[in-house]
Order: C-alpha cells, then structure tokens, then sequence
C-alpha cells in the first residue's frame, strides 16, 4: 500500500493521500465530530492505515463540517459510557488506557510528522488530540478550551502544561472558557492562527514544506525531540494523567 494518491473510507473518517502528503477527516459533521465508539477505533486504524504507507511524510488532522471535534459523544463513546457491570479498577485500565488515552500517546509518537488543521468548535478530547499533534494550525475564530473540566477531576492529558506552562493551563482548564485562535496561539494552546478562509491553504503550504525533508532525517529530528520530552517525564506524565483520570470513576457523588 504505497501509492501515489488514494482516498480509503472508514466509517466515520475518510482517509486521503496525495503525493507524500495524507489527511486523516474526522467524518461526523452532524455530531460536530464528537468521539463515538466507532470514530476512535476508526481514528486508531486510520492512523495504522496512514503509518504503513512509507512514502508519506506528513499527516494532516482534520475535519469536516463545522467543527474540529467537539469532545466525546456523551451518547456513546469509550470513555463516557461504562460497562454493563460498571466501573471498576480492571475494566477501566483495560477500556480507557487501550481505547482512549493509548490514541493520544498513538499521535504523539506517530513516526510521521503531524499537524492538526482546527475550524470551528475544539474542545475537550478535541483539544487533546490536536495538542498531541506535533504543530497545530487554527483559524483566528476557532474555539478552544476543555469546558468539561467543569465537571471536576483531572484531564488525562499532560501536554496542557508542557505545552503553555502551569499559569495558562490552569487558566484555561479551570476556568472552563473557550478561546479563540488568536488568543490560543498567545497562550501556546496552538502553534499559529491564521484567517479562516486562509487555514486550508496555510496547513497544505507548511505540510509540503516539511514533506520534502529526507524522510529519515525527518524521523531522527522527531524521535530526537520526542526523546528530549520523555527524558523530562512526559511518558510517566501520559500514564499517570490517565491513571487519575480513570480513578475520578471511583470518586464519590457531590
């Protein structure tokens, strides 16, 4: 599977490549993309999909409709729904670290350089899936912000601190507001915001530019970088965010 362009459907993201540049579409416009059952196992084959292919270099994350991605579907997803049995130690591991938290360390390790194209409306898992993305690209009236902090307990991502640091993150996490592209790329939420009639054309600028480094310097300056995070504890960080998140579960009623 190495062509030059293609187009794979899944049901509920759509697959493109064209030359050394593939996307990945999250595919539930009516839903605003929010994060069913089926969307994150097509997100995680998708992605094994775009990884087999050795002649793409870069991968666009994107979406259709009027957001980016809303968050879990509250209707139905693995990490908003519990088992018939509910709760407990063992099938929260085994559902939440395989079927949710494993996509956001699955994007972060991704061995192909990732870049997140934000419209509309991303928050919650939305906003955990671009921050996982090596570079993100918002339009200047994006939304951003995770509001479902407003619930209580811990998001299961560390990359809100390593990204803008304790004072903004717990500004934008605590206070559960939305920011827009501009005031995000202030904060370092994204890497840069751009006018929305410009976001597409920017994000396919910037993807062929990268694309044409060596593939495999590409990797080495990736892992390199990557490794410079681990080595500062973003690994364990990864783990234990999802640890204490699965445990809020347990956490009595107020």
């Amino acid at each position: 599977m190495e062509s030059e362009n293609e187009v794979k459907e899944f049901e509920t993201i759509i697959y493109e490549k064209k030359g050394n540049v593939a996307s990945i579409t999250l595919n539930r416009p009516e839903k605003h993309n929010c994060l069913s059952h089926q969307m994150l196992d097509d997100l995680g084959a998708s992605l094994d999909y775009a990884e087999a292919d050795e002649t793409t270099n870069v991968l666009i994350l994107k979406a259709n409709g009027k957001s980016f991605c809303s968050g879990f579907d509250t209707k139905g997803s693995y990490y908003t729904t519990p088992p018939e049995e509910g709760w407990n130690y063992r099938n929260s591991y085994n559902i939440l670290n395989k079927r949710v938290y494993a996509r956001y360390t699955q994007i972060f390790n991704y061995p192909k350089v990732t870049i997140a194209q934000i419209h509309g409306r991303c928050s919650d898992a939305g906003c955990y899936m671009q921050l996982s993305c090596d570079i993100s690209i918002a339009a200047d009236n994006a939304q951003l912000g995770h509001p479902a902090q407003k619930w209580g307990g811990p998001a299961s991502t560390p990359m809100f601190q390593f990204c803008m640091g304790p004072k903004k993150a717990r500004f934008v996490l605590w206070s559960g507001r939305l920011f827009d592209g501009k005031q995000a790329e202030a904060m370092n939420l994204v890497s840069w915001s751009v006018p929305p009639e410009d976001l597409e054309k920017e994000v396919n600028a910037l993807a062929a530019e990268i694309a044409e480094i060596p593939r495999d310097g590409m990797l080495a300056n990736k892992v390199t970088m990557n490794t410079d995070l681990k080595i500062r504890g973003v690994d364990a960080l990864f783990d234990y965010y999802g640890q204490m998140n699965r445990y809020m579960r347990f956490l009595p009623k107020e």
